[in-house]
């Protein structure tokens, strides 16, 4: 969350602090029909509002990664670790699902006209539209209640007795250090706008722009019902990618989006596939866990050391160069993702996938690269002290600006290609699997050097 996106949230929300109720810190007029806020028309604040929605999905998605890295480890009873595997499996499965909200996002951002946004919060601003503030933290009772809370309906279903519910709540509120608030507050004022054409017209929808957003046919890699991230015995809902040419497949996707995940009704939290109850799912099982600790202690916010550094600084040689090759491959990723996004509407060659489908697929050799490096980290020391381990740190590259040209945009994936190699070079890892990662990572940017170079050789101007 940066400070010129914080100047127009004070404008809406006033300078009082969170207070208590079910919408938190949003007050009356953010949700209020009539004109948005100053310097906004209606079209321009509804991609602000989607700006922001897009950031929240990207935040959730990556807290929870971080979470489900943490879970399992020694520590855990031989009896219940098959729990826990279950436990990082939903995780899992979720975070994957806000990927797709997040790809959903983007099609109604290119839907009204607005830019891709792949931005975030880091660490740790707080704002009216964020649940709680950022920060990357290890699974426990205290941590799932946050996200129970941040993924729950306006009306909590009657299976959570209100012992329990007064339980996740208070602990949520403790963690945060004031009231979590709903996500689904917020789709919900989207709905309400994309519903109605006084503040959205007619003519704000680009309908042409349907070819190139994001499909499930490129972005859902038999991520099927029930493939992922379901409850025990539990069918989960497919991952999300949703287009839209017209209003009412926009409000459509907006209202799956809400009852898959960030509920704002009393159904999605009879659904056993939402979020909210997987969520609570896992609490009960971390409820049950008094004598033993179901993750790993990883640290809160991992940061390289450096300027304005905060959280737990990774001083560990190894872990340290470990961290600094994740920053990397997360900034990749993010380029390959915003690349394939602009390539959605360009057709495969004739002999193969083409450009988007290399973006495609690099995208998804992105993600499997973060979570072995992630693994690396996770079993790497933080510092001198072994008994601490490091784990992955997600910071946020120095800008989310992406060239304009075409030629530019893979000259950029041309420099992050041989930044990587150059970080590899001085990495010197101690254990055999860091050395056999490095040399399928090596492979891997070797392959994917030749592809780039061979591109913009083809494309160059005379």
């Amino acid at each position: 969350m940066r400070t010129q996106m914080l100047r127009h949230l004070g404008s809406l929300l006033g300078t009082e602090r969170r207070r208590p109720g079910p919408i938190g810190r949003f007050a009356a007029q953010a949700l209020a029909p009539g004109p948005p806020a100053p310097e906004f028309s209606n079209h321009d604040y509804t991609v602000f509002l989607l700006s922001m929605a897009a950031e929240i999905e990207h935040s959730l998605m990556v807290q929870y990664l971080y979470a489900a890295w943490s879970l399992g480890g020694p520590q855990v009873p031989e009896e219940h670790r098959s729990d826990v595997e279950g436990w990082r499996g939903i995780l899992l499965g979720i975070a994957k699902e806000e990927m797709g909200h997040l790809l959903s996002v983007q099609n109604l951002l290119r839907l009204v006209g607005g830019p891709i946004h792949l931005d975030r919060e880091d660490f740790p601003w707080i704002s009216g539209f964020y649940p709680y503030a950022f920060r990357l933290e290890p699974a426990t009772r205290q941590t799932i209640a946050k996200y129970v809370v941040a993924e729950s309906p306006e009306v909590w279903p009657d299976s959570v007795a209100a012992e329990e519910r007064n339980t996740i709540e208070r602990l949520a509120a403790e963690d945060v250090g004031m009231q979590v608030s709903r996500v689904g507050v917020l789709y919900g004022k989207l709905i309400d706008i994309f519903n109605n054409d006084d503040q959205l017209r007619d003519d704000d929808f680009r309908t042409e722009t349907y070819a190139a957003q994001a499909s499930f046919d490129d972005w859902g890699r038999g991520y099927s019902a029930g493939a992922r991230g379901a409850a025990p015995n539990a069918a989960g809902p497919d991952v999300l990618v949703l287009r839209a040419d017209h209003r009412g497949q926009a409000v459509s996707a907006l209202k799956q989006i809400a009852e898959q995940g960030e509920a704002t009704v009393e159904l999605a939290a009879l659904k056993e596939g939402s979020h909210f109850t997987r969520f609570l799912t896992i609490w009960r099982g971390f409820d049950q866990a008094s004598s033993w600790t179901p993750s790993q202690n990883l640290p809160v916010d991992p940061v390289l050391p450096g300027p304005g550094a905060r959280g737990a600084i990774i001083e560990n040689a190894e872990s340290a160069a470990w961290a600094a090759m994740f920053n990397l491959r997360y900034r990749m990723l993010l380029s390959w993702l915003a690349h394939a996004l602009n390539l959605g509407d360009t057709a495969p060659s004739a002999n193969g996938t083409g450009r988007r489908g290399l973006a495609l697929n690099r995208v998804f050799n992105e993600m499997y690269f973060l979570k072995a490096i992630a693994g690396l980290l996770s079993r790497g020391p933080l510092a001198d002290d072994p008994g601490q381990p490091a784990g992955p740190s997600f910071q946020m590259p120095y800008s989310l600006n992406f060239p304009a040209d075409d030629r530019d945009f893979w000259r950029l994936h041309l420099d992050l290609v041989r930044a990587s190699q150059a970080n590899a070079a001085v990495l010197q890892p101690k254990g055999d699997d860091g050395r056999a990662f490095l040399v399928a990572l090596n492979a891997a940017d070797i392959a994917a050097l030749a592809e780039i170079e061979a591109i913009i050789a083809g494309g160059r101007r005379p």
